[in-house]
């Protein structure tokens, strides 16, 4: 349906303002590959053309910078659009039902607007699993901050989950973090203590340093070199726990 006047445009950005928080917005990936596609071939023809010639002439010269930044502006902006946070799947139909509801024309063929489907994400901090994990499962109360319930209203009435990690989390997630800490001490002390033998405390200190490993490789976000490091640090500290109960009893 044409819209000569542009109301269905004016009608859709403003329905956009009122009851969404972000704007989504189509990446044309068939577009964006074909322009840059067209502008290396071009770009290809040129330089074969002036290594046969040996010869470049002036107006060919303005017109091969000018491609040249056409061809850098056009991976620049493509690089940036498919960095951009992509839509869940029933997000993304509910997008193109509502472009097609306001812009579909008679002359339109094979469904334009199926595409990738993305929105701009804000500038944050990486978020480790952990914490993630209690945003998503804690009621919206718990996790959402005031600030950000207030910028952020609309999410925060439909019930999605926040985008920065509230004091209440962070501090439930250290204490979470440091309770399982100590445990992964006392516990395994406590099965080598109990009818002490060689072989229970092998078994005890390799099971508990595999599953210290997992839970750092999965649950924290930290480097290689501090998963290698605390992970050593914990089995020398059982070692030598080991070593001591073993001299006592001795």
């Amino acid at each position: 349906m044409s819209d000569p006047d542009g109301r269905d445009l004016v009608s859709y950005v403003k329905r956009s303002l009122e009851e969404e928080e972000e704007f989504h917005f189509l990446r044309f990936e068939f577009l964006q590959r074909l322009n840059i596609a067209q502008l290396e071939v071009k770009l290809a023809r040129m330089k074969s053309r002036i290594q046969k010639e040996q010869t470049i002439h002036s107006s060919e010269s303005e017109l091969l910078q000018k491609t040249l930044q056409d061809y850098a502006t056009a991976i620049r902006d493509y690089r940036f659009l498919k960095g951009q946070k992509n839509l869940k799947k029933t997000e993304v139909r509910d997008r193109k039902l509502l472009l097609e509801r306001f812009f579909q024309s008679e002359e339109d063929f094979n469904d334009p607007f199926s595409s990738h489907y993305a929105y701009f994400q804000d500038a944050e901090a990486r978020i480790d699993p952990l914490r993630d994990a209690f945003m998503k499962q804690l009621p919206s109360r718990l996790t959402w901050s005031h600030e950000e319930r207030r910028q952020r209203k609309r999410e925060y009435m439909d019930g999605k989950p926040p985008k920065e990690v509230s004091t209440l989390i962070d501090h439930c997630v250290r204490f979470f973090v440091a309770i399982t800490g100590g445990l992964f001490l006392v516990v395994p002390m406590l099965v080598m203590t109990i009818r002490p033998s060689p072989e229970k405390s092998l078994i005890t200190v390799s099971t508990f340093v595999l599953l210290f490993a997992l839970i750092l490789a999965f649950a924290v976000k930290v480097s290689n070199i501090e998963t290698l490091i605390s992970t050593a640090t914990y089995a020398a500290v059982l070692v030598v726990f080991v070593g001591t109960s073993t001299g006592n009893n001795s």
